[in-house]
């Protein structure tokens, strides 16, 4: 991962097809990109197609070509939910 100096901070991915790392979590710097920490989840989990998902940390969306810090996110253990956008139900 990206080490400039900084905060650092843990993180996890969680998807339908798993969680990146298996257990625990990745030490990344607040200044690094969600981007990266995303496409090292879906190298490791052999994601296809994941231009479109959404990136969440509890009920905040993030912008994924931001850092971690411009998302407003600085230090702690972090777990990034990613997947498909949900469809609303409704009535038609």
């Amino acid at each position: 991962m990206n080490e400039q100096h900084g905060g650092h901070l843990r993180a996890a991915v969680v998807t339908t097809s798993g969680r990146w790392p298996a257990s625990g979590f990745e030490s990344v710097s607040d200044h690094e990109k969600v981007r990266e920490v995303l496409d090292e989840a879906a190298k490791k989990l052999e994601l296809v197609g994941t231009h479109d998902w959404v990136v969440t940390i509890g009920a905040t969306t993030l912008t994924a070509d931001e850092s971690f810090k411009a998302n407003g996110f600085t230090k702690g253990d972090v777990v990034i939910d990613f997947g498909p956008r949900h469809g609303g139900g409704g009535r038609a």
